[in-house]
């Protein structure tokens, strides 16, 4: 009998009769009993071993150890360190049907659509596609091909959360990769005190670290807005307003069926009211109409006119998707986080939509037309610095390359062109040289011997003022005398310099003491009359004096070029501007949404 207990036939006909007996006797004893009794969700099997009879949990962490130790493999080695690091124990994949924190975490996924972003840069329909077919069973019995999409999706969750995560607190793409040439201020990235806190909500809570790890500013959540509209808009179609190369421009009260398709375009983005007759209503170019026009431009970025031309029409007949894409970028440099901290006193220029912006508590912000860099010739690069010092009435010492590429050629095509433009040709010792006694013929341009230095005074090409900080790409912000640039549409006109609009209300807003008498010194050093009460009465008296060329800060101006095509200004609207550099489609390509 003894020998019988230790048969393999035995000892399962006793456990069976077991099973069924200790059911009865607890409905026997207690009547009926739920189906959700305690003691029956003993006997409870998982999921995953009523599908997968023959799973092992440990069988999967050893799979899952073999292939993020295998060489041949390319992975990411923070997530080999972490899974070695707890002996490879499983996080998401554990029981495939009864899953929340992959479920979480994809859905967080499908919906990274709203941070400008696409499932395809996190693999989303790959984990989406390992996860239901291994709840459909699609692998059948094949446990082998089952261990292997499970440790598969099990390494891609962990990736993706750690990227994802990572990525919205700091940034998916880092700048200065992407923009080698361009790009020179500091960003934060992601430490080992971000890591450590990101593997440890891993284990225990990873949706409180997903729910953290979204964007809360105010510029960033209006920036989803705006693309959350957008996206209303992107199966919007509109009929093409004709438009042609060198096409005369359109003026007020004139007549033509173009007015209606460009009233209709304007009512779908709310710049005009809509209206039902669109097409007896502006059968001509109304005020009405002209107004919402300008608004558009004004939304634009782009100077307000009295006409519409060619390049107005072909902005108008960009598809929404255009914008759609615009925010995409724009939530990507939101996502950047600088290194340097912000200062409440601060210059910013937006290169892209040619603009300055000086804000200083206590005042009302300035905002002004700027000219930049020539788009892939000349490009003012990106950086971040403080004004230190004003320069009045600046010498331009002519950068060699201006000289090889522009000044040689046209004193080779004009004897007196340096004599026009108050230039010298002066020596590496400093000695004046005759242009009549060079032979133009012989020198090199692209080794020029000389150095060719402008006059300070009316037309120097650095107007009157400039203002200095430290860099090492010699740029800075000055005047310029050539004004008319400043009410082009495309003011990227500069060799890398930023011009300014109105270099004596900047001057005011970088000093310090907003003295009056002061300030009128500095414009009478400029030839400039005071405007003050006071500066008038000195000046009558013969009593008002210049100030020295050279202006030293009192306290030096934070000033950051940048580079924004969607962006709010301190009235609270929101604005687009031209991607003239082209670093919104590096930006886009980078996270594969072009």
């Amino acid at each position: 009998m003894r020998l019988e207990l230790y048969n393999p036939y035995y000892s399962m006909k006793y456990f069976r009769l077991i099973a069924v007996l200790i059911p009865c006797f607890f409905l026997a004893c207690g009547g009926n009993q739920s189906s959700e009794s305690p003691v029956v969700s003993i006997f409870k099997r998982s999921e995953m071993h009523s599908n997968y009879p023959g799973f092992k949990e440990h069988t999967l962490s050893d799979s899952l150890r073999y292939f993020l130790t295998d060489s041949t493999v390319l992975k990411d080695s923070r997530i080999s360190d972490f899974y070695r690091s707890q002996d490879y124990k499983i996080v998401w994949t554990k029981d495939i049907f009864e899953s929340p924190r992959l479920d979480t975490l994809l859905s967080y996924i499908e919906r990274s659509r709203d941070h400008g972003l696409s499932t395809g840069y996190f693999s989303g329909k790959l984990m989406l596609s390992l996860r239901d077919s291994l709840r459909s069973r699609a692998f059948g019995r094949e446990m082998e091909k089952v261990y292997s999409a499970m440790r598969q999706l099990e390494y891609l969750a962990s990736k993706t959360f750690i990227d994802y995560t990572t990525g919205l607190k700091y940034g998916f793409v880092h700048p200065q990769k992407i923009m080698p040439n361009d790009y020179f201020i500091g960003i934060q990235l992601p430490d080992s005190a971000h890591y450590i806190e990101a593997f440890a909500s891993l284990k225990k809570d990873p949706e409180n670290f997903l729910i953290l790890s979204q964007p809360a500013d105010s510029a960033y959540l209006r920036l989803q807005a705006v693309l959350n509209a957008y996206e209303s808009f992107l199966n919007t179609s509109f009929d093409s307003i004709p438009c042609s190369k060198n096409m005369k421009n359109y003026v007020l009260e004139q007549k033509n069926d173009i007015f209606p398709l460009i009233a209709k375009r304007l009512m779908i983005s709310g710049e005009l009211p809509e209206s039902a007759h669109a097409d007896s209503i502006y059968a001509s170019l109304t005020p009405e109409l002209l107004e919402a026009v300008n608004l558009f431009r004004t939304n634009n970025s782009y100077p307000e006119d009295k006409e519409i031309g060619e390049a107005t029409i072909q902005s108008l007949n960009r598809p929404f998707s255009y914008y759609y894409r615009t925010i995409q970028a724009n939530l990507e440099r939101a996502r950047w986080k600088r290194v340097t901290p912000a200062s409440d006193k601060y210059v910013q220029v937006n290169v892209a939509a040619f603009i300055l912006q000086a804000i200083e508590p206590g005042y009302d912000p300035i905002k002004m037309n700027v000219c930049a860099g020539i788009p892939y010739r000349n490009q003012t690069p990106l950086l971040e610095s403080e004004i230190s010092y004003i320069n009045l009435n600046p010498k331009w010492n002519v950068p060699a390359s201006i000289v090889e590429k522009e000044i040689y050629w046209s004193v080779k095509r004009d004897s007196n062109y340096l004599k026009k433009q108050r230039m010298k040709i002066i020596t590496r010792g400093g000695q004046v040289v005759d242009p009549s006694e060079v032979d133009w013929n012989t020198v090199n341009p692209k080794k020029f011997p000389y150095l060719i230095r402008q006059d300070s005074g009316d037309g120097n090409s650095l107007g009157r003022i400039k203002f200095m900080f430290d860099n090492p790409f010699s740029v800075y912000l000055h005047d310029t005398p050539m004004k008319s640039r400043f009410a082009y549409r495309n003011r990227g006109v500069s060799h890398g310099c930023v011009r300014i609009q109105r270099p004596m209300d900047f001057a005011f807003f970088c000093l310090s003491d907003k003295d009056s008498t002061y300030f009128d010194r500095l414009r009478y050093s400029i030839d400039l009359p005071p405007i003050s009460t006071g500066g008038k009465d000195l000046l009558k008296k013969n009593q008002l004096k210049k100030v020295e060329d050279v202006v030293y800060l009192k306290k030096k101006v934070p000033l950051t070029i940048d580079y924004y095509t969607a962006y709010v200004l301190p009235d609270g609207k929101f604005y687009f501007a031209d991607d003239v550099y082209g670093f919104d489609k590096k930006i886009r390509k980078a996270l594969m949404i072009d």
